[in-house]
């Protein structure tokens, strides 16, 4: 009886642990739409110290024809420098999230319409990880979207 008990115990976490992973990965998507909601709002104010918060403490920033901007000091003043070099808008469009465990991938299709009318496209894709409660980017990388 104690074997039946002990396989019915199993079966039944086993269960609620399968049902939990859409959830879990649901869960990692609102928070990545939430988060890059907020980092483009941070873009659009100039703040760029509010869009490196975004970032975990040791995550990467590896831009195409820029050095790797590595940790939040280099990744504020790679935000600063963009920022300043005339950000009208930015979109972003996530195509798929998928996480496991405290990570978590995203990609998706990137706009950038600067102030002297120029449109920038990009695809991307960004690890995302989760510290604490929070989601943060971890490792962040698009290319030309030509």
């Amino acid at each position: 009886m104690a074997r039946l008990s002990n396989a019915f115990t199993v079966t039944v976490w086993l269960v609620f642990l399968l049902a939990s992973a859409p959830a879990w990965a649901e869960d990692a998507r609102q928070a990545v739409e939430a988060g890059n909601r907020s980092l483009i709002a941070a873009v659009l104010r100039g703040d760029a110290s509010a869009v490196a918060d975004h970032y975990t403490e040791n995550a990467q920033v590896i831009a195409p024809g820029a050095a790797i901007a590595t940790g939040r000091v280099a990744i504020t003043e790679f935000w600063r420098s963009a920022i300043e070099s005339g950000i009208k808008d930015v979109t972003l469009e996530t195509a798929e999230v998928e996480s496991d465990g405290n990570l978590a991938y995203e990609t998706g299709a990137l706009g950038i319409a600067s102030n002297d009318g120029g449109i920038t496209t990009a695809r991307y894709v960004v690890v995302w990880k989760r510290v604490g409660d929070k989601w943060l980017l971890h490792r962040d990388t698009w290319n030309s979207a030509k």
